[in-house]
């Protein structure tokens, strides 16, 4: 047995010589008081028995004091670091193993003493008994003293008697729900309340004096009164939000009662919950499937939901011709809690044709009022494919290769680029070498694009290589298959044969003689296959055009090389020349797609991620947490105060409304730290609860942010951890 063990087991046993003592002189104390008036030793015993076994249950005799051996160890010893509760762990991690390893270091010499805490009180009660037991055998004559006080004139004048304390005579607190939710009213003699939202609320309180201002006061001291109605004071408000209250009362504005503060909690109407049958988001439909579909979904509700209804959008067109029609299908007008809801999606009354795109998703009302709550489920995709219409050859042709309909944007391949950086540690190095092929392949079709638009319509004007050798596959450089090497070589695939045009073979034939006719015409014509003498854009913004595609191709070969790292910058150069070009003389480059690629599953849609608003609601809590952290120091510094000024309550009321606000974030748990303060406002605030304040207020003081007592000593712990691992 360790050292600290040995101190927590005497710790336990003094505490509970400490009770058996205090429970012995009750007993002792209360049977010999017995025996002085009734002069019965066995009543006297009896009563001895019964005192002593009371006492000894409400003191806790019988109980283990383990924790209360742990907690005054704490607190007599500050270098235990609160770190006595990790005795208890079979199994500790590295940073509570160094902890444990720290405070058996520092283990204090001093053995703890407790046992006679608490007992002078007791012993006055036991010697007091004694008195009156040895009195009771002491034979006294009054009979003379008597007979003289008796001849004594007695003052017959009333004395002006202390006013009685004002008492709570009677409490009702009535709660009446709101009508939609069907609940009934109910009454109770308690403060603390628990309601939902938009709940109507009354207060009666009697107290022993009739003539009072009775008021409820709230976690920011602010004051709200009480009707007086026949001697009875009323009170009736909303549920709105949660906090805590207290009442009070004044006789001519002097405060003559108030009680301690009380949890107001309120809960909200939860929404409609919908779980769609459907586990598949995306899904295809062809021309031989059934022209019905029939989906189904679980949808409930706290209380009732009072309509459903399905929303369907048809997307119909491809680019800027896409034409959405939204259709609404009503499938419950009535009034359940839970149910399975089904329903058929008709594609023939949908108007759903070969190429469309069908959303869908499902929708819930409930009965609250007067706003009710709306819920919707996620969206659910449905493409029709028409494979019917394909032929042998293109059927072929798909399995060996398939084409993307689309061109990547370049914004699109540097998000693409910055998350194969991102994931490159997680990812094998095969993925990673295809993942970053695959991006400079959408590189070079972006290239490729613009450079058409520039003029340059032959890779060989823009740093994509020789044009295939005549007679071999003229797309032979887009495809995957020759992507990454042998882009010299023919594809072994029929020639096919480019069609002749006098006009673009004129221009040659005026080149074979420049220095006649040929070059005096040449100042005169135009010579639009030609990527340096093409007339479509103005100077600069070809410049900044050519610029772009200069980018592109290092980023390219970057990408190429599997080094999407320093393929970045110019990709992101490449995009700033491309703004540029657009922002100069607005020219709108032909889109490089039509349609749009399939929404993968895995893939985050209208997903309500609340990442901006929880970035948001961390930024108000650090906030809040800076001004409590100086408020918290002066507390702690008021924390032996018995009697606190104006200028010390303006400080802890200051601190409760801040505390308040970050409540709405942190939940009711923080509950204990307010109640506690508006007690040490008020002076009633017990020596535990001042102990208990002390430490949660403490790690807010000094890192501004609310740490378990456990765990005061956070920054030497981790200094500790991390020079370890080193």
């Amino acid at each position: 047995m360790s050292l600290l063990e040995k101190y927590i087991v005497q710790t336990q046993q003094q505490i509970w010589i400490n009770i058996f003592l205090k429970s012995f002189l009750v007993g002792a104390g209360t049977g010999l008081l017995f025996y002085t008036f009734q002069s019965s030793w066995v009543l006297g015993l009896s009563v001895f028995f019964i005192a002593f076994l009371i006492s000894a249950f409400f003191h806790g005799l019988f109980k283990n004091h383990k924790k209360d051996a742990i907690k005054i160890l704490h607190q007599q010893f500050p270098g235990l670091e609160f770190s006595l509760e990790l005795m208890g762990k079979k199994e500790r991690n590295l940073a509570e193993s160094l902890q444990w390893e720290r405070v058996n270091s520092h283990i204090p010499n001093e053995k703890p003493r407790v046992y006679q805490r608490g007992l002078k009180l007791f012993l006055i009660f036991g010697l007091l008994s004694i008195i009156a037991f040895g009195m009771s055998f002491i034979p006294l004559d009054f009979g003379q003293e008597e007979q003289k006080l008796s001849s004594v004139p007695v003052n017959t004048i009333s004395q002006e008697a202390e006013i009685p304390p004002v008492e709570l005579a009677g409490l009702t607190v009535k709660i009446t729900p709101p009508s939609y939710t069907g609940m009934a009213s109910e009454e109770q003699s308690d403060l603390e309340i628990k309601t939902i939202k938009g709940a109507s609320i009354t207060w009666q309180i009697d107290f022993s004096e009739k003539d009072l201002d009775v008021k409820m006061v709230n976690s920011e001291n602010q004051e709200l009164s009480f009707e007086n109605q026949a001697g009875k004071h009323l009170f009736s408000d909303w549920a709105e939000g949660s906090g805590i209250y207290a009442i009070r009362a004044y006789r001519d504005e002097e405060k003559v009662f108030e009680s301690a503060y009380f949890p107001f909690e309120v809960y909200e109407d939860i929404p409609p919950v919908i779980v769609p049958e459907e586990k598949e988001v995306y899904k295809f439909h062809f021309q031989k499937d059934a022209q019905k579909a029939t989906i189904k979904a679980k949808i409930s509700d706290d209380f009732k939901v009072n309509e459903v209804y399905l929303v369907a959008t048809l997307a119909r067109g491809s680019g800027e011709n896409v034409k959405f029609r939204e259709s609404r299908i009503d499938i419950i007008n009535r009034s359940f809690q839970s149910e399975n809801v089904a329903t058929e999606l008709d594609f023939e009354a949908l108007a759903f044709q070969q190429g469309d795109e069908l959303y869908y998703y499902w929708a819930a009302i409930d009965n609250k009022y007067p706003e009710p709550n709306f819920s919707r489920s996620d969206t659910y995709f449905i493409k029709y494919v028409d494979a019917n219409g394909l032929g042998e050859t293109e059927l072929a042709g798909m399995a060996i290769t398939v084409l993307p309909d689309y061109f990547r944007s370049q914004r699109q391949i540097i998000i693409d680029t910055e998350k194969l950086i991102a994931e490159r540690k997680s990812m094998p190095k095969q993925t990673f070498n295809e993942t970053s092929n695959t991006i400079g392949y959408d590189q070079k079709l972006l290239r490729l694009r613009y450079g058409q638009y520039l003029g340059e319509e032959f890779e060989n004007s823009t740093g994509g290589g020789e044009i295939a050798a005549e007679g071999g596959d003229i797309l032979a450089s887009y495809s995957h298959a020759h992507d990454s090497e042998g882009e010299h070589e023919p594809a072994d695939l029929p020639a096919v044969e480019l069609p002749e045009s006098s006009h673009e073979n004129h221009s040659n034939e005026v080149e074979e003689d420049e220095s006649g006719l040929g070059g005096l015409l040449n100042a005169f014509m135009h010579s639009h296959d030609s990527a340096e003498e093409n007339t479509f854009f103005e100077e600069s913004t070809k410049g900044a055009l050519k610029m772009a595609l200069e980018q592109m191709w290092q980023s390219e070969l970057h990408l190429r090389l599997y080094e999407p790292e320093k393929a970045l910058p110019y990709e992101k150069k490449a995009l700033e020349y491309l703004k540029s070009v657009q922002q100069k003389s607005r020219v709108y480059v032909k889109r490089t797609g039509f349609d749009p690629p399939p929404i993968k599953e895995e893939e985050k849609r209208l997903s309500g991620d609340l990442e901006d608003l929880d970035n948001q609601i961390s930024k108000e809590l650090k906030n809040m947490n800076a001004g409590l952290k100086p408020l918290a120091a002066q507390i702690l510094g008021k924390l032996s105060k018995n009697q606190l000024t104006e200028m010390d309550k303006a400080t802890i009321n200051e601190f409760g409304r801040i505390w308040t606000a970050r409540m709405q974030y942190t939940g009711l748990e923080d509950w204990s730290v307010l109640l506690e303060l508006q007690q040490f406002s008020a002076g009633d605030l017990s020596s535990e609860s001042r102990a208990n304040l002390q430490k949660l207020l403490y790690p807010i003081a000094r890192t501004g942010q609310s740490l378990e007592a456990s765990y005061l000593q956070e920054e030497e712990l981790q200094k500790a951890f991390w020079k370890n691992i080193k």
